[in-house]
């Protein structure tokens, strides 16, 4: 997913995809709220999925700016992961058994939370409240446990054909995640500027950004219970092919699904 030099775009020029993914995925979300029949966990999590991704996407974009060059590609490897994770969920239909085995995790570890005499008046409103009906849900999923496991990245991406995205990109980033010998280098010459600024190269950090951002929103597309126009996934693809050259030409597809989301038109079916 790397690029020659010469072939990458300005910073301004990738903050215009960013945008334009930006008021893509807006749209998109307020699509599955206007839908009644969009309630179930598969649609449900699909949606937060896009919000996930389009806000990590501004949140790289903040961290270029202030020259953090290793928690872009963090960021980076986290979108990996959802992308990942959400392809593994719709090929297996297992968002029901998702819901569950989320709920019962973060269920038991606020209970540990409540439970420590040492956190005692200072965990209010960092945990949900225990109500009636969470503690029958939680008291069934102990009787009946979900059976789901995360799934392995370099499976996953491999599974969907695109082992390079683990290899460049997934274990790739790994090495920002994990400390190394050379950490913080990076940071350290951005800070002082006692060197010249990292190669210009590392912004391709935002293209690939930008990328897996909008295969996250395909696959939500896909995974949803809703039947998507075709012109929903033409603004994706212009979202990406504006990724190649910045023509503004790319961006028409957007256009066109802005002003049918403007005018109520729905969007799925």
């Amino acid at each position: 997913m790397a690029k020659p030099s010469d072939q990458l775009l300005s910073f301004e020029q990738y903050g215009q995809a960013a945008e334009g993914l930006h008021v893509l995925s807006g749209i998109l979300l307020f699509e599955f709220v206007r839908r009644d029949d969009a309630a179930a966990p598969r649609d449900q999590i699909a949606r937060n999925f896009i919000a996930r991704a389009d806000t990590m996407v501004r949140g790289i974009f903040r961290l270029w700016e202030i020259s953090d060059q290793a928690d872009c590609w963090i960021l980076y490897r986290a979108l990996l992961d959802r992308l990942f994770h959400l392809y593994d969920l719709n090929q297996k239909d297992q968002f029901d058994v998702f819901n569950d085995w989320s709920f019962k995790m973060l269920y038991e570890a606020a209970a540990r939370l409540r439970s420590d005499q040492d956190l005692k008046g200072h965990i209010d409103g960092l945990v949900e409240d225990l109500t009636q009906e969470r503690k029958s849900r939680y008291h069934r999923l102990v009787k009946n446990p979900p059976d789901w496991r995360r799934p392995r990245a370099e499976d996953t991406a491999k599974s969907m054909g695109l082992t390079f995205l683990y290899r460049y990109g997934y274990d790739y980033a790994s090495r920002h995640v994990h400390p190394m010998a050379n950490d913080g280098r990076e940071d350290f010459y951005a800070i002082t500027r006692l060197e010249p600024d990292m190669p210009a190269a590392g912004i391709v950090v935002l293209s690939n950004s930008v990328l897996v951002a909008s295969m996250i929103l395909q696959e939500a597309l896909n995974a949803s219970s809703l039947l998507w126009m075709a012109d929903m996934y033409s603004a994706i693809d212009g979202v990406r092919n504006f990724l190649i050259s910045a023509a503004p030409e790319h961006h028409l597809p957007l256009a066109k699904v802005s002003k049918l989301f403007a005018e109520n038109v729905p969007l799925a079916s």
